[in-house]
């Protein structure tokens, strides 16, 4: 079995890009390309369809801002030479991290040495915020205390809450970690010690849909409910570990309680 590649590539977030061979066309001409196919670049090829260059809104900007006729100025004088590009099948972690590491907003996608499409940071940003992500985990402990000692200052979340035998940390991507403290004779078994639930949030409704139909796919499913505007599927990992999907995420639950569904685990 071949591996496969984690996470979504460049080729799922990609779009068609607006190229040219004329980099002698005015800027006016670059100007009216971007706005009519509603694109903030425009990828300069040579007569093979591979990347020579790359002009953006940015660029436009910038030469206006200098007092340049963009009926007069031509393309050739603005445009960014041997622009960093992305392979289709490069995971968007990867071509964001490009995009920092060389201060770009923009990336021609290239196969086989053409222009494929282009990629923009704010199709990487989409795919980013709207994709699963993990949202809560829970830890059965034996103490309390001594969980909350060891966890707080190791991850540095905040403690929101705790009671008697439960504690909600948050970090500072909203992820959740609830600390429950199994009480009797059952602290000293420690088979009911250790991680009990991870949930997941989905990007959008949609997905949690899609998590659903998934899971009565594989025979799965467990149940689905909602309160105090979340909604939350529950299904079994081939190991029967619980797994949990929400949407929306933790960054919007209330932080005022813990949540009973943690003394369900």
């Amino acid at each position: 079995m071949q591996p496969q590649v984690a996470g979504r590539t460049v080729a799922d977030v990609m779009r068609p890009a607006v190229t040219t061979i004329e980099t002698h066309g005015h800027l006016a001409a670059a100007a009216y390309l971007m706005n009519h196919a509603d694109q903030s670049a425009l990828v300069v090829v040579d007569s093979n369809d591979r990347p020579t260059a790359i002009i953006t809104e940015s660029d436009l900007l910038r030469a206006v801002a200098h007092g340049t006729d963009t009926g007069r100025s031509l393309i050739v004088d603005w445009m960014n030479r041997d622009p960093e590009t992305a392979r289709p099948d490069m995971t968007v972690i990867e071509a964001a991290q490009i995009m920092i590491g060389t201060a770009r907003r923009h990336l021609p996608v290239v196969a086989d040495g053409r222009v494929v499409g282009i990629v923009a940071i704010t199709d990487l940003v989409h795919a980013l915020v709207n994709s699963m992500r993990l949202a809560s985990a829970v830890v059965f402990v034996s103490d309390l205390g001594r969980a909350l000692d060891f966890y707080q200052p190791l991850l540095r979340y905040a403690v929101m809450v705790s009671d008697v035998d439960a504690a909600l940390l948050v970090g500072p991507n909203g992820s959740q970690l609830y600390l429950h403290q199994v009480t009797g004779g059952a602290a000293h078994d420690h088979d009911t010690i250790g991680l009990q639930l991870v949930a997941w949030t989905a990007g959008s409704a949609d997905d949690l849909d899609r998590c659903e139909g998934m899971l009565r796919e594989r025979g799965a499913y467990a149940r689905r409910d909602a309160d105090e505007g979340f909604a939350r599927v529950e299904g079994r990992d081939p190991d029967g570990l619980p797994v949990l999907i929400t949407y929306p995420g933790p960054e919007r639950a209330p932080r005022h309680m813990i949540s009973p569904r943690i003394y369900q685990s």
